[in-house]
């Protein structure tokens, strides 16, 4: 996360309480033209911020008024330990084109432009696809290839463990496989089915974390997806145990309604567990204080492909005598 002291700047223009307005727009005219700044800050003689001038009620005051007499007392201004996600969550509905930042003793450190604030929770934003399956958030079309290497080799490896994970679940059931090879054709099927059930809650997770930066809706969402899940996965279970008796059916394979129940139960299953896991991925990481971003979908994958995978092989083999 960008902190607000990574990215404030020092304050262009910095007035005392007690000096004239006179004063104040003599100061600003001698500002070079290429500074970029809205308002004057007020201090007191410890360095504490006591408020902002706006140039229209410069302008009208008059030249003897006192800067104490004109200026904006009431204004939001933002702790530089505030990371850029915290202070646009505090600004929201107060939003000024300038932010004065300060130390907690009340002490102006800077100022923070809403537009670069803005600029870069959109770049965080766009990064969060790429962090999901592994990528620099930085990484562009331009980035080097060596870099590019660095950050997204490491996660293949990851990747090609938990693969090999899968894989042993489906090796485990070689002998059941063999035995009822229709099985291997639908395999595929459950596994896409429980991936992008998962990548749906997974995706509404993290959006909901990106908005208000707490996981107190983890039981919120628990709930909705168990019911997603049950309901979804009836709906896709059906469908595909349909399918797959057909099939058996045509191919005249020996206990063609065994399989489908097999299918029916175990896409109940998979999609109920993946909606789950694509909901608890993400906040796990957050208590773990990770970026719960980061490689999300990599961890998802893993655990949808062994449980669709693993729970239609071992209903099969418990069954194994229905059908072979």
């Amino acid at each position: 996360m960008t902190a607000i002291q990574d990215i404030m700047q020092e304050p262009v223009l910095v007035l005392a309480p007690g000096d004239t307005v006179a004063q104040a727009i003599s100061a600003i005219r001698a500002i070079p033209r290429n500074r970029l700044f809205t308002y004057p800050m007020v201090v007191d003689k410890k360095g504490r911020l006591m408020g902002l001038c706006v140039m229209r009620d410069l302008i009208l005051a008059d030249d003897k008024a006192r800067i104490a007499d004109v200026m904006l007392t009431k204004i939001v201004s933002l702790q530089k330990g505030l990371d850029v996600h915290e202070a646009l969550s505090r600004i929201k509905g107060r939003e000024i084109p300038e932010y004065p930042v300060c130390a907690r003793n009340g002490k102006l450190r800077g100022v923070v432009r809403a537009a670069k604030l803005h600029e870069i929770e959109e770049a965080r934003l766009t990064a969060t696809p790429g962090r999901m399956v592994g990528v620099d958030e930085g990484e562009t079309v331009a980035t080097p290839f060596v870099a590019s290497v660095r950050s997204r080799l490491p996660w293949l490896m990851i990747n090609l463990v938990t693969a090999f994970a899968a894989g042993l679940v489906v090796g485990n059931y070689q002998d059941t496989i063999d035995r009822v090879v229709l099985l291997a054709a639908f395999l595929p099927v459950l596994a896409g089915q429980s991936g992008n059930t998962g990548a749906q809650a997974l995706a509404i997770t993290l959006r909901t974390l990106e908005r208000t930066g707490t996981t107190d809706f983890y039981s919120i969402a628990l709930w909705k997806e168990i019911r997603l899940g049950i309901l979804h996965g009836i709906v896709t279970g059906i469908l595909v145990g349909l399918v797959i008796y057909v099939v058996a059916m045509i191919q005249g394979d020996k206990g063609p309604l065994v399989l489908a129940f097999i299918v029916f139960v175990a896409t109940i299953l998979s999609v109920l567990v993946s909606g789950l896991s694509g909901a608890s991925v993400p906040i796990a990481l957050k208590k773990l204080g990770a970026d719960p971003a980061t490689a999300s979908s990599i961890i998802l994958t893993t655990v949808t492909d062994i449980v669709s995978m693993g729970s239609m092989l071992m209903l099969a083999s418990m069954l194994i005598r229905y059908l072979t």
